[in-house]
């Protein structure tokens, strides 16, 4: 879980450039814990959004592709569920959903 949530925050500073606020959001809601990572950069595009956590997808010159996907691997590893979206100001969010046991 330690990984997994450390990726998260690394793609959300990558996607502000290391400047730029991470808001974190935790709640528990019908048996299950909610976490939202949401960064101000400059969004998701829709036409990658359905792509993100596939294994070797990027849209950094650097990047390998795989930090979503094994995020998303350990989620659902541990019956949860990982999204991820834009907001209306801007700026991306990942939603992680984890039982409560």
């Amino acid at each position: 879980m330690k990984n997994l949530f450390l990726n998260l925050i690394l793609n959300a500073a990558q996607a502000m450039g290391g400047r730029g606020r991470i808001d974190l959001a935790v709640a528990s809601i019908d048996g299950h814990c909610r976490v939202n990572v949401r960064d101000h950069g400059p969004g998701i595009p829709l036409e990658v959004r359905d792509r993100i956590f596939e294994p070797f997808f990027t849209t950094r010159d650097e990047g390998t592709g795989l930090g979503l996907a094994i995020a998303r691997k350990v989620v659902e590893a541990h019956g949860g569920e990982i999204s991820a979206g834009s907001t209306d100001e801007g700026g991306a969010v990942i939603g992680v959903r984890l039982p409560l046991y």
